[in-house]
């Protein structure tokens, strides 16, 4: 029963692997898409995004037909629990990735030449954010979990750094402000990219420790954060 248990956990590890890298690769091309204002590319990762949904059911799935059939306890039990939560984080990631292409294809669209500041920072920080929290709920590493929890503001700290470039940008040039509110759409979408992997963190700390602590302040969908 064991070695069932552990193939059937194993299933859910590499479909959560597999989920993470593919919404890795969508932040990727949507922001190359939106910085070089590449339509095609940008129309490709729309289009892409519902593997990523399929994969998130299939995940759920196997989740819930283990904890059914083969009563896990103790850690099993928490990682079954956890994993089917990562992967609807991970395909929400994939949904903010699907946000930057719309992002993408309207700035390539109505074009004025504003600069992108910072998103191409903002990118490989949640992108990195998001593959080694996925490592990390993989592989049980809290310490690594706990490092994604401290880049959360500095990713924070980015996306203001960019409202304000692109609030400037739009005020002294009034032809920058579709765009500009476009650019304003991708560099939110991979804020909460970020979100989204300090949640994976924290399911991590979870499994490990079979504790949710209230500090950790776990971020859902529309709730107010407190740097805009």
């Amino acid at each position: 029963m064991r070695s069932i248990l552990e193939g059937e956990l194993q299933s859910v590890r590499d479909g959560i692997a597999a989920l993470s890298a593919q919404a890795v690769d969508a932040t990727a091309r949507a922001v190359n898409a939106l910085v070089n204002r590449n339509f095609d590319e940008a129309r490709e990762v729309k289009r892409d995004d519902k593997a990523m949904d399929a994969l998130r059911y299939d995940i759920e799935r196997v989740c819930l037909a283990v904890m059914a059939t083969q009563q896990p306890v103790a850690h099993d039990l928490r990682e079954l629990i956890a994993a089917s939560i990562v992967a609807v984080e991970l395909e929400r990631c994939g949904d903010y990735a699907k946000g930057v292409a719309k992002a993408a294809r309207r700035i390539a669209r109505c074009d004025s030449g504003i600069p992108t500041f910072n998103l191409s920072d903002m990118d490989r920080l949640a992108r990195s954010m998001l593959e080694r929290s996925t490592r990390a709920f993989l592989e049980g590493d809290v310490q690594s979990a706990q490092q994604v929890l401290a880049d959360d503001d500095r990713l924070d700290q980015m996306y203001n750094t960019l409202l304000a470039q692109a609030t400037d940008a739009m005020a002294n040039h009034p032809r920058h402000i579709e765009c500009g509110m476009w650019l304003l759409h991708a560099g939110h979408g991979l804020e909460r990219i970020g979100d989204r992997a300090t949640n994976v963190a924290e399911r991590v700390i979870f499994v490990a420790t079979g504790e949710l602590t209230g500090d950790l302040n776990v971020h859902q969908p529309g709730q107010a954060r407190s740097l805009h």
